[in-house]
């Protein structure tokens, strides 16, 4: 595993765990609370680290579609079904605890991660969606293409974008910031130059400026380019720098990085608990308390269910269906 993308996978989570965090310190109406609307980019970072990993991990490999669908299925599903049977008897005995904020909640769809405009059970498997859609594309791609034409892929999926206008969940803008990982894998699979990897960095500022100068209302590209930026910059930096320093720092940004599914699946959960806690114990928290407490222990509680959960059910369900 790269460093880099492991310390971005933790950052990403925490994102959306705070984004999360002051949605319920504005439902409470704490002093001076507002939302982080920044922490949404957390799951564009998310996008764009997959479009890498995925073509990373696969490239050293013989292809096998079913053999790589099935591999994702055995990363993603047990986990995921565990918090989705979670949330379905919480449902059963308590359906306003369930998607509080209104709209219906669909249970089969939930489990199957059908697209679909209601919600999931775990409200957050909608990226999950876009996940095994570009899975499907990926695999598809691979059948037809050598490895060697790996460069046709991004423009397949901005072909989706561009010709369909962002119609449907099928041809959606965050297509985009798959099609950005899998740039940055091809050029750092092949070492391109520093001063090409450097264009690419201006590229990405320069677009960021046009799309704020111009007002473009697509918060999906303005949040994908910032995110592309850090993700791809850290790339670069760790090509050019080696950093022994704050080891015990590294590695807790390591750890972080590995629990980073358990924490997004888990977060939602752990900051219902929480919040109906604090607020029955410190009914006058401050904002900067709750927020810290929130997050913090749902980073704890992420890591636990890392490591007492998914580790064993992922190692569960490899035997049994290997």
């Amino acid at each position: 595993m790269i460093n880099s993308i492991q310390y971005l996978r933790g950052l990403a989570a925490v994102l959306v765990v705070y984004y999360h965090a002051t949605i319920k310190s504005v439902q409470n109406n704490l002093p001076a609370a507002e939302v982080f609307n920044f922490g949404q980019a957390g799951v564009d970072l998310f996008f764009i680290i997959s479009g890498f990993i995925i073509c990373f991990s696969t490239d050293k490999h013989t292809f096998s579609a079913p053999r790589f669908l099935k591999s994702r299925v055995l990363r993603i599903i047990p986990l995921y079904w565990f918090f989705t049977l979670l949330a379905l008897l919480v449902f059963l005995v308590v359906p306003n605890l369930v998607n509080s904020s209104g709209g219906e909640t669909v249970i089969w769809k939930s489990f199957f991660l059908v697209p679909t405009e209601d919600k999931y059970l775990v409200r957050n498997g909608w990226t999950l969606s876009y996940e095994f859609y570009f899975y499907f594309i990926f695999a598809l791609f691979a059948v037809f293409f050598i490895k060697r034409s790996l460069v046709f892929l991004p423009l397949l999926l901005l072909a989706l974008i561009g010709c369909f206008n962002n119609a449907h969940f099928y041809f959606d803008s965050y297509l985009i910031e798959f099609a950005m990982g899998v740039i940055s894998f091809i050029m750092y699979k092949n070492k391109v130059a520093v001063k090409y990897n450097l264009i690419l960095l201006f590229f990405m500022f320069f677009s960021l400026l046009a799309m704020h100068l111009l007002e473009v209302d697509s918060v999906v590209f303005y949040y994908a380019f910032i995110m592309w930026f850090i993700f791809h910059g850290s790339l670069v930096l760790e090509q050019l720098i080696k950093v022994s320093k704050l080891q015990s720092f590294k590695n807790l940004l390591f750890k972080l990085g590995d629990s980073s599914y358990s924490l997004y699946l888990s977060h939602a959960f752990t900051l219902v608990v929480l919040n109906k806690i604090m607020l029955l114990i410190m009914p006058n928290v401050g904002k900067e308390l709750y927020l810290f407490l929130l997050t913090f222990i749902s980073i704890i509680v992420g890591h636990l269910v890392y490591v007492l959960i998914e580790l064993k059910l992922n190692s569960y369900c490899k035997k049994l269906f290997n």
